[in-house]
């Protein structure tokens, strides 16, 4: 895994810890890694929501193409 150097407004850095202290994450680097996973996994969303709309697709196009998937 690639190491990351980066600066964290004090503030955000408070939560995180509070959040470590609380048992949601175990130390900082995964409560960062965590975010980030789910900050680029928004991107994705968002990318794919522009591209289904600018491509014309429409759910039930996607719907039957899952069917015909399946099959």
């Amino acid at each position: 895994m690639q190491k990351v150097a980066m600066d964290i407004p004090d503030d955000l850095y408070k939560k995180i810890e509070e959040e470590v202290r609380l048992g949601t994450f175990s130390d900082v680097s995964e409560a960062i890694n965590a975010a980030l996973r789910k900050a680029y996994a928004e991107k994705s969303r968002t990318y794919l929501r522009w591209l289904v709309k600018k491509e014309g697709i429409t759910e039930t196009s996607m719907l039957k193409e899952i069917e015909n998937i399946r099959r």
